[in-house]
């Protein structure tokens, strides 16, 4: 996995509620913004490493599988719909990648 992508796993995780996966509308936005950030820098998106490390920062099994699978289908190409825009995504990275050039 790489570095950010393994960071950004923890800025997600941090705000979302890893309980209940993605049944917060908002959770689900920062999930697909910061996937469809990521794979616009160039990022590969697999769905074991973001499962994999999903579980690391306590996404249930179940949950974790779930955000795997969002994340290849949105580094296979997928459009996605988002309900709540913010574009979080596109900071987190962004942050993300500043700070490790």
């Amino acid at each position: 996995m790489s570095e950010i992508l393994q960071k950004a796993m923890e800025k997600l995780s941090m705000v979302s509620n890893v309980s209940t996966g993605l049944a917060h509308p908002m959770d689900e936005a920062r999930a697909k913004e910061l996937f469809i950030a990521l794979k616009d820098h160039g990022v590969p998106l697999s769905q074991d490493d973001v499962r994999l490390h999903a579980e690391v920062c306590g996404w249930p099994a179940r949950h974790a599988q779930t955000l795997g699978e969002l994340a290849e289908r949105i580094g296979g190409g997928a459009a996605v719909r988002i309900a709540f825009p913010r574009e979080w995504g596109e900071d987190i990275v962004g942050e993300l990648l500043s700070a490790s050039s």
